[in-house]
């Protein structure tokens, strides 16, 4: 009995340690995969760049109204900072002189699709021309060619990545979620950004939050008391000098 009671023991030592190795192996994996822990590609999602450096982007979800734009841009202004709007079509046709303004400010625009709806639920076609619809109203209008590719509410599929790879766009999430668009509290929205940022992080935030807007401030000087860079995407992902050319060739 006591031979047999040893042997349990045993089996049972050797299943545990079975179970946690799987465990942690899931979660390395599991991390590297949802983090976008590698170099910067187009046949995947990227949540954040891998890099020594303490270097983050500022991005912000353009879509629905424009009342504090203009203070968004003024704030980054003031820091001499540039940044990346995902932008969708249908914003863009209702406030030009904002898109415009985002532009000449030597911000980067990224493409948010023109509807803003979820490209899971849409067919291959759909989610082309949401794509294609963008592509064109900046080339004719504003003589701008996007790089970047930010689906709706942060939902893609294997499709949404293969067609944007096909159309030359590097999808690009986030890995710092500020929450603003909830109005959380202006303090709550700092001290999430504060707690949360690192090492080639990608911030997400929105035009459209007064507190996010308001947040913004504290947030860029807390960034920097910590001597963190705030930098647009493509200098995230090395993809252009640092001459402030926005346009990747």
């Amino acid at each position: 009995m006591f031979y047999n009671f040893t042997l349990n023991i045993k089996t049972i030592k050797k299943i545990l340690i079975a179970i946690i190795l799987i465990v942690i192996i899931g979660f390395v994996l599991g991390y590297q995969i949802t983090s976008g822990v590698f170099s910067p590609s187009k046949e995947k999602a990227i949540y954040r760049v891998d890099s020594d450096e303490k270097i983050v982007s500022l991005t912000f979800d353009v879509v629905w109204n424009d009342e504090h734009t203009e203070k968004l841009l003024d704030t980054l202004d003031s820091y001499d900072l540039k940044a990346t709007f995902f932008v969708t079509g249908e914003w863009m046709e209702k406030y030009p002189d904002l898109t415009e303004e985002i532009l000449k400010r030597d911000n980067e625009i990224g493409n948010h699709t023109y509807s803003h709806s979820s490209l899971r639920d849409l067919d291959e076609e759909e989610i082309r021309d949401e794509m294609l619809e963008v592509d064109k109203i900046l080339k004719e209008d504003f003589d701008y060619q996007p790089k970047f590719f930010r689906p709706p509410f942060g939902e893609y599929d294997e499709r949404v990545i293969k067609i944007a790879e096909e159309l030359g766009y590097f999808t690009v999430l986030w890995s710092i979620e500020t929450g603003d668009w909830l109005n959380p509290g202006v303090d709550k929205i700092v001290d999430r950004v504060v707690k949360r940022t690192h090492r080639g992080g990608i911030i997400l935030m929105h035009n459209c939050s007064p507190q996010g807007v308001s947040a913004l401030s504290m947030i860029i000087h807390s960034l920097k008391l910590r001597d963190y860079e705030i930098v647009p995407v493509s200098e995230l992902l090395g993809l252009m000098e640092r001459n402030g050319n926005n346009n990747i060739e």
